[in-house]
């Protein structure tokens, strides 16, 4: 089973064009991967944000509540940058807690070769803040058949407020640019490179072509509560 999940995550590589990849993407971005079974047949579902080297990432909550129930979830991590296609490592996605609400996940992550992978997990540096509105922010995630990023640059639209989505949900920033499926909790990235939060929801009807999500000074009380330290904290 294992061997023939590793095949799959091979193949998939070619489905999506060079064209798509950000060859300097940033390595704490990896994709989440579900292999269906008894298919075999694997595609992402949605972006995962490491946050330490011991295998902790973050994600939005949907993408695991949902994915786990038909699927088995992998985590993918380069061996060096993402267009050496062949270069990585495979994760086994563990237990997870959720906030509904935020719709934030912390996940923790398993070799499946060997412990020593665990050397290729390059954690993000978190920030605390929300950029000022019409600050531009970046977003790299990955989508659809292949394992190569998707980066987005767009803005900040408003100031920091609460949208409510129709699943009950809430989300507190917008950027003025449409992510596209899979890249639910991808990391939104400021001007210095620090991560800002995550986006959970693409915008529909009059809100298409923004993305809404949850930033890291919203969710910081829950990601303290199940172990995350920040800087701050350590300080």
């Amino acid at each position: 089973m294992r061997r023939s999940l590793q095949l799959a995550l091979i193949a998939i590589f070619f489905y999506i064009p060079a064209s798509f990849a950000a060859v300097n993407a940033p390595r704490f971005a990896v994709p989440i991967l579900c292999t269906e079974n008894p298919s075999a047949r694997t595609r992402t579902v949605g972006t995962g944000i490491v946050i330490d080297p011991a295998g902790t990432i973050v994600t939005a909550a949907h993408v695991v509540s949902v994915s786990r129930v038909l699927c088995t979830l992998t985590v993918i991590v380069p061996h060096a940058e993402w267009s050496q296609a062949l270069g990585f490592h495979t994760f086994s996605l563990k237990e997870c807690v959720s906030n509904e609400v935020l719709d934030v996940a912390l996940c923790r992550i398993e070799p499946l070769s060997s412990p020593r992978d665990r050397a290729y997990l390059i954690p993000a540096r978190i920030r605390i803040a929300v950029p000022r509105p019409a600050s531009a922010v970046t977003i790299t995630g990955f989508t659809g058949w292949g394992l190569l990023p998707t980066i987005l640059d767009g803005f900040l639209l408003t100031p920091q407020q609460l949208y409510r989505r129709e699943d009950g949900c809430y989300c507190d920033f917008a950027v003025g640019v449409s992510v596209h499926p899979g890249m639910s909790g991808s990391p939104l990235i400021n001007a210095s490179g620090d991560v800002v939060g995550l986006i959970t929801v693409a915008g529909t009807g009059k809100f298409r072509g923004v993305s809404f999500g949850t930033s890291f000074e919203r969710a910081a009380a829950f990601l303290r509560k199940n172990g995350v330290t920040f800087s701050a904290d350590r300080v």
